[in-house]
C-alpha cells in the first residue's frame, strides 16, 4: 500500500511538473495589435485572441481565414471554392469594417477598401492576433469591427513542405530563417468545384507568394526591420447572368498582383523611444469574362508614420503622426472607357495613447484626429479601457468603450462593375460607438473568458437595388445595432494534450430591426492538439460550427430574404516523423461532407483528403 501511494505521489509530481512546463511554454509574446506599443496579454483592456504556431497546426489550412473560425466573434463567408471571394465579419460588422495587417502593414485592397481573404491563400503565416471592437483611435479608418494582424512564419534554418490531394489541389513551400534574415516562397493551386452547382466547369484558383524579411542592428539601440512581399493570384468564378438569383456556369476569372514593402526604424534618443515606419502597398486587378478582359483596376497605398514614446515608472505616454495616400485607377475595356476613373485620397492622422500599469490595475486611453483633406469630414475617435486583477481567484475583469470610423471606399464612391454598380459621391463616413465588459480566469490548467459587447453604427453604407438591375451605395437613415456574447476556454489536460474552444452568440440588426445578412446567429469551435510522442508524432482535430444566417435572393424584385442552414466543418490533421527532420502529414477537411453555404446560390467543396511531406 505504501509503495502504491508513493508511486501515485511520484506520478502526480511528474504530471504537475509536466503541466507546469506546458503552461510555461504557453506564455505568449507581447500583443502588438492593441496599442501604439506592444503590451503583455494580461494587461490588455480589450478583447484580444492569439493563435500561435501550435494553434495553427491543428487545422493546418492553406488559408489563414479558416484559422479565424477558432476566434470568438468572427464570422467567415466564402463564395464557393478555396480562393473564391472570402470575407470576415467581426462582431456583426461588415466585411470592410475589419482592418487586416501583415507584418504591421495594411494589406487590404486599396481598390475596394476591404481584404478578400480568398486571395491570402498560400500566405506564409506563423502567428495571428485578433483585436475585437472599434480601434480607430489607434489604427484609423477601417477598424470599426476589429483588427486581424498576421505575422510571417519564422523557422530557423531551411524548411520545406509539399502536399497534394482532393479537388486537384497541390501546394508547396520552402523557406530559410536566420537570426537577421528570412525568405520564403509558397504556392497553391486547386481545380476547385463548380460554384454554380449546375454540373458545369470547376472554378479553380492559384496563389503564389514570395517573402523577404530582415533585421539590421544599427548600434546604439537602433534597429531597422524590412519586409517585402510579392503575391500573384488567379481565381475563377461563376455569376448570375440571367438575373434569376442563381448562379450560371460562366467563364469568369480575376487575376491580381500585389506588391508590399515596408520598413520600421526603432531606437531611443534622449528620454524617448521612437518608431518610424514607411510602407507601400499596390494591388492590380484584371477581370475577364469569356476569355476577354472586361476591366482592370490599380490601387496604391503609401503610409509614413512617426511614433515617439515616454515611460516613467507605471506611466507610458505615446504619440503618433502619420500620413496616408491612396490612389485608384480603373480602366473599362468592355464599355470602351466610358466608366474610366482616376481618384486619390489623402489624410493626416494625429494620435496619442496613455497607459497606466499599477499592479493589479491597468488603464488605457487613446484618441485620434484624422484630417481627410476635405474629401470626407474630419474624424475624431477615442477609446477608454480598464482592467483589474483579483489575485485571490486568479481572475480579471476588464471593460472598454470607444468609437470607430470607416470612410467610403473608391468602389462605393465611383462604382465598379461597368453599367451595373453606380457610385455615390455624396456618401458619409460610417461611425460606430461600442463598448464591452469581460471576465477572464485561470483555475489550475483551465482558463476561460466571457465578454458581452454592444455597438451602434451610424450612417451604415448599404447597397440599394433598382428595378433596372443597377445598384448603388447609400447611407442608412438611422442607426444599426449589434450585440452579443463571446465565450472562450482552454484546458491543458495533459502536458501533451490541449483542448480549446469558443462560442459566440450574435444579434446584428439594421435600422429597420431586420437581421443583417451573412451574420450567423451563433458560431462555435472545438479543437484538440495532441503530441502523441516526444519524437514529433502529432494529431489534431477541430469542429467548427456556423449557425443559421440570413442572405438575399436577388432573383425576384423586390429581392426576398432567405435563410442559410447551419453546418459543422470537421477537420483532422496528423504528422508522422520519418526521421528527425522529415515527416509525413495528413489533412482531412470537411470530413463529414457537410453542405456548407455562406452565400446564397454558391456551392462549396465537400470532403477532402490531402497528404504531404514536411522538412524541418
Amino acid at each position: 500500500m505504501f509503495l502504491r501511494l508513493t508511486l501515485m505521489g511520484a506520478s502526480a509530481l511528474v504530471l504537475n511538473a509536466s503541466l507546469a512546463q506546458a503552461e510555461e511554454a504557453r506564455v505568449l509574446d507581447p500583443i502588438e495589435v492593441s496599442g501604439l506599443r506592444p503590451v503583455e496579454l494580461d494587461s490588455v483592456t480589450s478583447s484580444v485572441s492569439v493563435l500561435t504556431v501550435d494553434d495553427l497546426a491543428v487545422r493546418l489550412s492553406p488559408n489563414p481565414v479558416d484559422q479565424l473560425r477558432a476566434v470568438p466573434g468572427v464570422a467567415v463567408s466564402r463564395a464557393g471554392s478555396v480562393g473564391g471571394l472570402t470575407q470576415v465579419r467581426m462582431r456583426g460588422a461588415e466585411a470592410n469594417h475589419t482592418l487586416v495587417l501583415f507584418e504591421g502593414i495594411e494589406i487590404s485592397d486599396p481598390v475596394n477598401g476591404e481584404t478578400d481573404f480568398g486571395l491570402l491563400t498560400a500566405l506564409p503565416v506563423g502567428r495571428i492576433e485578433v483585436l475585437r471592437g472599434a480601434a480607430s483611435s489607434i489604427h484609423g479608418s477601417d477598424a470599426i469591427g476589429g483588427v486581424v494582424s498576421l505575422s510571417a512564419a519564422r523557422e530557423a534554418g531551411f524548411n520545406a513542405s509539399a502536399e497534394a490531394g482532393s479537388f486537384g489541389t497541390v501546394r508547396g513551400a520552402a523557406g530559410f530563417g536566420g537570426p537577421n534574415f528570412g525568405a520564403a516562397v509558397t504556392g497553391f493551386a486547386t481545380d476547385g468545384v463548380d460554384s454554380s452547382g449546375t454540373g458545369g466547369g470547376k472554378d479553380g484558383s492559384e496563389a503564389f507568394s514570395g517573402l523577404l524579411t530582415s533585421k539590421l542592428d544599427l548600434g546604439a539601440d537602433w534597429a531597422l526591420s524590412l519586409v517585402g512581399l510579392a503575391r500573384q493570384t488567379e481565381s475563377e468564378f461563376d455569376s448570375d447572368t440571367d438575373y434569376d438569383g442563381l448562379l450560371n456556369d460562366t467563364d469568369n476569372r480575376t487575376e491580381a498582383d500585389q506588391w508590399l514593402i515596408g520598413g520600421a526604424l526603432t531606437g531611443a534618443f534622449g528620454p524617448l523611444d521612437h518608431v518610424i515606419r514607411a510602407s507601400f502597398n499596390q494591388v492590380e486587378r484584371d477581370n475577364f469574362s469569356g476569355g476577354a478582359k472586361t476591366d482592370d483596376a490599380k490601387g496604391k497605398r503609401t503610409k509614413l508614420a512617426w511614433s515617439p514614446s515616454y515611460t516613467s515608472g507605471i506611466h507610458t505616454l505615446t504619440g503618433l503622426v502619420d500620413y496616408e495616400r491612396e490612389t485608384y485607377d480603373r480602366r473599362d475595356v468592355q464599355y470602351g472607357g466610358g466608366t474610366d476613373a482616376s481618384e486619390a485620397f489623402e489624410s493626416v492622422g494625429f494620435a496619442g495613447e496613455y497607459r497606466l500599469a499599477a499592479g493589479a490595475f491597468d488603464f488605457s486611453a487613446s484618441a485620434r484626429h484624422d484630417d481627410n483633406k476635405g474629401r470626407f469630414d474630419d474624424a475624431t475617435t477615442w477609446r477608454l479601457g480598464a482592467g483589474y486583477a483579483f489575485d485571490q481567484v486568479n481572475g480579471r475583469i476588464r471593460g472598454s468603450v470607444g468609437t470607430g470610423v470607416k470612410n467610403p471606399t473608391f468602389t462605393e464612391l465611383f462604382g465598379f462593375f461597368p453599367g451595373s454598380f453606380v457610385g455615390n459621391p455624396d456618401l458619409k463616413p460610417e461611425e460606430s460607438t461600442s463598448w464591452e465588459i469581460g471576465w477572464e480566469q485561470t483555475v489550475g490548467t483551465f482558463s476561460y473568458s466571457a465578454a458581452y459587447f454592444s455597438a451602434d453604427l451610424e450612417n451604415e453604407i448599404y447597397t440599394a437595388f433598382n428595378p433596372d438591375f443597377t445598384s448603388t451605395a447609400a447611407n442608412r437613415a438611422t442607426d444599426s445595432e449589434r450585440s452579443g456574447v463571446e465565450l472562450a476556454a482552454r484546458w491543458q489536460a495533459l502536458a501533451n494534450l490541449a483542448v480549446s474552444g469558443q462560442a459566440t452568440f450574435f444579434d446584428s440588426q439594421d435600422n429597420n430591426g431586420v437581421d443583417e445578412i451573412r451574420i450567423p446567429d451563433a458560431t462555435a469551435s472545438l479543437a484538440i492538439d495532441w503530441t502523441v510522442r516526444p519524437d514529433g508524432l502529432r494529431l489534431g482535430a477541430a469542429l467548427d460550427y456556423v449557425g443559421d444566417q440570413g442572405d438575399t435572393d436577388f432573383g425576384p424584385f423586390p429581392a426576398r430574404p432567405v435563410t442559410l442552414g447551419a453546418y459543422t466543418l470537421a477537420s483532422i490533421t496528423a504528422e508522422y516523423p520519418l526521421t528527425d527532420r522529415i515527416a509525413v502529414t495528413l489533412r482531412g477537411e470537411n470530413i463529414f461532407d457537410e453542405t456548407a453555404t455562406d452565400i446564397y446560390g454558391y456551392n462549396g467543396p465537400g470532403a477532402g483528403v490531402f497528404i504531404g511531406l514536411k522538412l524541418k
